[in-house]
């Protein structure tokens, strides 16, 4: 029987929703600018949403799943190319809708690669889990979360580039951050973890969940507090270039 730490819960969404909204701010920025000045700032937004919105928000929720006593751990390495896989599928994503005119072919392509890109980071991340169960997976659960996973990467490239308010930005945000936590909580109902004694035991996290979440969510915080200040120099060039 599992079950999960709601503050953990509500932070994870947290964490997606400040993401998102970094993201949505920084690829606005990049888009008044010239074609051949975008990268920076595109790398930026990848980093908000993939690293913070999406990798975050994943990470924070699977440290939240609590499996009733039983010891777990992750392998880093798979943690860490997990984070790599979200934020560069972000970045392909970005780079290609800020290419030229908009267009929805190139917006469901887009959607589609960053989506099972999303999906890939996701599974990543939970395979990294070690724990002494067996894992039995529904294969029309994982399915419907790749959906998930690929409608939420379409509605979010769609924003990005079309978004230009801040409180348009904001409830954008708001919508973004249901989606990725739907995705994310719909793919770990999508396994269910049963006890074997037979496994190597497994040595437990050597600080607490709780701690190691909210060490997450502070390097989070500092990566929106810098996109932000870069926010700001990018809206006072614009003022005196006006002028």
């Amino acid at each position: 029987m599992t079950s999960y730490n709601i503050t953990l819960v509500v932070l994870s969404f947290a964490v997606a929703v400040m993401g998102s909204l970094m993201a949505l701010i920084m690829t606005r920025d990049a888009l008044l600018r010239s074609a051949d000045s975008r990268r920076g700032l595109v790398a930026l937004a990848a980093l908000c949403l993939g690293g913070v919105g999406i990798w975050s928000m994943h990470f924070i929720g699977m440290l939240a799943f609590d499996m009733n006593g039983m010891d777990m751990n992750y392998n880093w390495w798979l943690t860490a190319l997990s984070l790599l896989v979200g934020i560069v599928v972000v970045y392909i994503g970005l780079a290609l809708m800020s290419l030229g005119e908009f267009s929805y072919f190139r917006l469901i392509l887009a959607g589609i690669f960053v989506g099972f890109g999303v999906a890939a980071m996701h599974y990543t991340g939970m395979l990294s889990m070690q724990v002494q169960a067996d894992a039995h997976w529904n294969a029309a659960i994982i399915a419907a979360s790749i959906g998930i996973a690929v409608v939420a990467s379409i509605v979010a490239l769609w924003l990005a580039v079309h978004v230009k308010k801040m409180w348009q930005m904001m409830v954008s945000a708001v919508v973004m951050g249901v989606a990725v936590c739907g995705m994310h909580y719909t793919g770990m109902a999508a396994v269910d973890f049963v006890h074997n004694p037979a496994l190597p035991a497994v040595e437990p996290m050597t600080t607490t969940i709780t701690v190691f979440a909210m060490s997450i969510a502070v390097i989070d915080t500092v990566i929106a507090v810098l996109a932000m200040m870069v926010a700001m120099v990018e809206m006072n060039k614009r003022t005196f270039t006006s002028v």
